[in-house]
């Protein structure tokens, strides 16, 4: 038998008995796959002639579910952390005026949305947490913003008036509304929280809670009349 022949049977002998080996066995598949943190949103941006990235991380290895949300300079080190957690969102934004841009972070909440706003202090050249923002809109003519937070549709909510001083949200008054108990109105002052007046009114049209006499409040407008009360 020639040297070709040999060969060609000792190609197809192992090529039969890799087969008959391979029909009697199943495939072992490895299924874990290990979950990494992955950034979901990044942004760079120059604030004050330095460059700064936000990033927005989804955590897997954090059992409470919470995203990872911190801030770095040109040379990647972090210069911010966030540390409650739960960011959904964030956007750039000039929030007080400065010049400077400031940053609001979407969170896990309540049905309106809730935000809190980190302030870019130019004195220190930090970022700073100033407080929660939710929905807020500035008063017009004066350095005074509101926000609004709903929690059910209407049928429970609260909003507060404040103003920022020194990286911080200052508020001084606050408005909150529930059916079955009305709207009630209060002033304050640092922690503390004064009563001032209540509305035994139903502004939901559709609730079933007979409280007082149904009402057409605009809260926009109630603050830009009264805002000077709370001061």
């Amino acid at each position: 038998m020639s040297p070709f022949y040999k060969t060609l049977l000792i190609i197809l002998f192992y090529s039969t008995a890799h087969q008959s080996f391979c029909v009697g066995t199943k495939p072992i598949l490895n299924l874990h796959i290990p979950l990494k943190d992955s950034v979901i949103q990044q942004k760079t941006v120059v604030i004050d002639r330095k460059i700064y990235t936000a990033i927005n991380i989804l955590a897997f290895n954090d059992t409470s579910g919470n995203n990872k949300f911190y801030i770095k300079d040109a040379s990647d080190k972090i210069v911010y952390t966030y540390a409650y957690g739960g960011v959904l969102d964030f956007k750039l934004t000039d929030f007080n005026g400065d010049g400077y841009k400031d940053i609001v972070v979407e969170l896990r909440g309540v049905d309106s949305g809730q935000q809190d706003l980190i302030i870019y202090d130019p004195k220190s050249k930090k970022f700073k947490l100033a407080g929660n923002c939710s929905n807020a809109e500035k008063i017009a003519k004066t350095r005074y913003y509101y926000s609004y937070e709903d929690c059910c549709m209407g049928r429970d909510w609260s909003s507060n008036l404040f103003y920022i001083s020194d990286s911080k949200i200052i508020n001084t008054g606050y408005i909150k509304y529930s059916d079955g108990y009305g709207l009630s109105f209060y002033k304050i002052n640092g922690k503390k929280k004064t009563f001032l007046k209540k509305w035994r009114v139903r502004i939901n049209g559709d609730t079933p809670v007979t409280t007082g006499p149904h009402i057409d409040f605009d809260l926009k407008h109630y603050w830009t009349k009264h805002w000077n009360s709370f001061k």
